[in-house]
């Protein structure tokens, strides 16, 4: 029997009408496939014991109401080389843990793993963007404030956020005429741990919305234009964004084609773009999310092409 294997946050957590892995466990479990949850801090190796990486899980299971559940009196531990997929599906942070669990499931030789955990940690979404300068916005990797200052002055308006961020978290728009505005960048690099954040030009569409794009093995699925609340920046569903219906303009099919051979190269299957007037701001490949968005607003089924895809691609493995 198939057995997948969810590396993800409590699924009893889940809101059902919003959240992307919930559709995939639906859809695997529906065609008869044994789903487990772990959560990354569980996994361990075990050196002395041929390598073997294991940790606790829990079989999962969608009940008549359609609601996730899992008995959590019964977990046992299990070779992660029994399962014949996993999916990395824990949102971030990207901080030293997600690092870590991504070497450990670097070293299973039997799953198809999704995303390739070795490049999920070569390209944290928003590093990610190094590969691609040509599509992107004038956009500063730094923790170092004289050269954000500077940037900030060029750029008359910038946005800046937290390079390991998720969820519009610390997303904030800054002028260059902002007051104190040396103490207030000194402020923001400490309250994420010193860590580089991401400044870029202020688009003037910002305010329309961004569009996030689902790809799949390098083909567009669908697109969703997520709109911010009034008076915000923020176009995360997270931070309150609205969805709207839309479609790919010209130069956002570019870009789609432009990034396509990279993706398939480092085998990050599903991945999440998100495209602000043309421009390309970030490739989300640890946790992508939309696609109940845009199967609510266009009647498609993503889920069913995402379990297709693993499907098939394990029947070419073992062939």
């Amino acid at each position: 029997m198939t057995k997948f294997l969810f590396q993800m946050d409590d699924p009893k957590d889940f809101n059902i009408e919003e959240d992307s892995t919930y559709l995939m466990i639906k859809e695997a479990v529906s065609r008869g496939v044994k789903c487990f949850y772990n959560d990354p801090k569980w996994i361990y190796v075990d050196l002395n014991n041929k390598k073997k990486i294991k940790s606790k899980v829990f079989e999962i299971f969608v009940k008549k109401n359609n609601q996730i559940s899992y008995a959590s009196n019964k977990s046992k531990v299990m070779d992660l080389e029994v399962f014949d997929a996993v999916f990395i599906r824990q949102d971030p942070p990207f901080n030293l843990q997600y690092i870590s669990n991504t070497y450990l499931l670097d070293h299973l030789k039997n799953p198809l793993i999704i995303n390739n955990p070795k490049e999920i940690r070569n390209y944290p979404e928003k590093h990610i963007m190094m590969n691609f300068p040509e599509l992107t916005p004038p956009t500063l990797i730094s923790s170092e404030p004289d050269s954000i200052i500077n940037f900030i002055n060029k750029q008359d308006s910038v946005v800046i956020k937290p390079a390991y961020g998720n969820g519009g978290l610390g997303i904030e728009k800054i002028d260059k005429n902002k007051k104190n505005l040396r103490p207030f960048i000194k402020k923001y690099i400490n309250k994420f741990s010193n860590s580089p954040v991401i400044v870029q030009k202020f688009l003037k569409k910002y305010h329309k919305g961004d569009k996030r794009i689902i790809i799949l093995n390098g083909k567009v699925q669908g697109a969703v234009l997520r709109v911010p609340k009034k008076n915000s920046i923020k176009a995360n569903f997270h931070a309150g964004g609205n969805a709207l219906k839309t479609s790919l303009s010209v130069k956002e099919k570019m870009i789609c084609q432009k990034i396509k051979k990279f993706l398939i190269l480092k085998q990050l299957y599903f991945v999440g773009i998100d495209v602000i007037d043309g421009y390309l701001t970030e490739i989300n490949i640890t946790s992508p999310t939309g696609i109940q968005e845009i199967n609510r607003l266009n009647g498609v089924k993503i889920e069913k092409n995402i379990i297709d895809f693993v499907m098939e691609s394990l029947k070419k493995v073992f062939k």
